[in-house]
This record gives structure tokens, sequence and C-alpha cells, in this order.
């Protein structure tokens, strides 16, 4: 087959060379279809706490008109990932997170606030703070830092990879107390097959958590954040966050106590 004439094939090569580059794996979108927003998350099928960001966060994300979709990994992975910009966000994260890591920008008002708060099996068992934990074994959930930063030190810990494994530890008496976190004031948690399971009087902790993404985002997060004033002022995120909490609590294996 002959070739076509010179001018036509330096056309062709030309008009190939002005075409976009696109990483690879990478299929291009509409025109002005922004690319999706990767947020990286944890726990998802068992985490109340967890649940709930992320219903919030796709009501906020639709507010502003951008596609977003949640990456399942570990958390501490989840963070590493953000740190290194291979993930456009985490779903959360304490200040301790957002302080030690200034590469990342967070979403100026909380999406939710949190109290640590401390599980056990055992009836007679109580606890007045982070100093007694020394002489139980401790479960906690890896790569919380707020959790990590406040065990003192020398407490026999044992890291699970889900609140399932958490509970898990407590029912199989491979731990004593687990540590968790939870939205501030939720209902004392009641999972299926962890018999005698009560939520001790104590609140370790009370913090705020934010939506976390890499720096290269700063302009999304401002808009996010004008988006979440707007829609907390009007009432629809405390009623979004509720009726999630007590779907999932539910879904869990029940829920006491629940609020008006």
């Amino acid at each position: 087959m002959p070739h076509p004439p010179l001018h036509i094939r330096r056309r062709r090569l030309a008009a190939w060379l002005a075409l976009p580059v696109l990483p690879l794996g990478l299929a291009p979108c509409a025109v002005g279809q922004p690319e999706p927003v990767q947020i990286a998350s944890w726990d998802r099928s068992t985490n109340p706490l967890i649940g709930v960001s992320e219903a919030l966060l796709a009501r906020l994300y639709a507010e502003v008109g951008q596609p977003m979709r949640f990456v399942d990994l570990p958390a501490r992975r989840a963070g590493l990932l953000l740190r290194s910009g291979e993930v456009d966000a985490n779903t959360h994260r304490a200040h301790d997170f957002i302080e030690a890591n200034p590469g990342v920008v967070a979403v100026a008002t909380p999406l939710n606030h949190v109290q640590l708060r401390a599980y056990a099996r055992d009836p007679a068992l109580a606890l007045a703070g982070w100093a007694e934990l020394t002489r139980w074994r401790v479960a906690h959930l890896r790569g919380v830092v707020r959790v990590e930063q406040l065990m003192p030190a020398g407490v026999h810990r044992v890291e699970a990879g889900s609140l399932k494994e958490l509970w898990r530890l407590l029912a199989t008496e491979a731990a004593d107390v687990a540590i968790l976190s939870e939205p501030a004031g939720s209902p004392t948690q009641k999972p299926a097959g962890v018999p005698g399971l009560r939520r001790l009087e104590t609140v370790l902790d009370e913090h705020s958590v934010h939506h976390v993404l890499a720096g290269r985002h700063a302009a999304l997060a401002q808009k996010l954040n004008a988006a979440l004033l707007r829609l907390q002022a009007s009432g629809e995120l405390d009623t979004l966050r509720e009726s999630t909490l007590q779907a999932l609590l539910k879904r869990q294996g029940g829920a006491d106590n629940p609020r008006p």
C-alpha cells in the first residue's frame, strides 16, 4: 500500500503530538468534567464514625459539584499516601496528624466531634484515666494517631485492623479493654457476639476531626468549608449525621438510649 504524501504525514504527526498526555491507566474525561477526588478511607464496613463522615462528605462534594470516590485503605497507609500526594484526601484526621503534616490542608470547620471511649466485658473493671491502662491488655485501631499518641508507655497494646476485629479481641478475651473513637454523645455500641460488653463512664479524650486534602487542593478545601457552613446552618448536616449514625448502629447490632 503506497504511503500518503509527505505533507499529509507531517500534518498527522503534528496533530498526534498536540494530543494531551494522560498518566497510564487513566481514561480521558468528558470536556469540562473534573477528575474524581480520591478519598482514602478505612474500616468502611463496620465503623460508625467513618460511616457518618463518609455520608457527610458525599453530601458536601455533591453540593460543590466535585466528583469523588472513596478508596479503601488501612488508616496508617491512608495517611502515608496522603502525605506523599498519592491520594487526594483522607476521610478525616485529628489535629495531631494535621500539625505533623504541613503539606496537607484541612477543611477549616470540623466534620465531626469525637470522644475516645473505653469498652470492656469485665463488670468489675473501672477506669479513671489513661495512666490506669498499664494494668490491662488494651486493644485499639491501628493508625489512629490520636490514640497512639495518648497511650502511656508500658501499656500492653493489641492492634486491630478494624472495629470488627477490635470486638473479636474482647469477645475472645485476647484483650481486656478496647479504646475507640465515637461521635461525641453517641449511644453505647452493642455489636453482636460480644456478651457482657459495656462502655465505661470515663471520657478519655474529646477532639474534633477535619476532612483533609493534599495541599494542591487548597481551593477545593475552601469550597467544601463554605458548603459545610451552609448545610450546618440549615440543620441538614445534623439530621444526616443523626440518621446515618442510628442506621449504622442498628446494623451493627443495636444501640441503647437513642437520642430524641
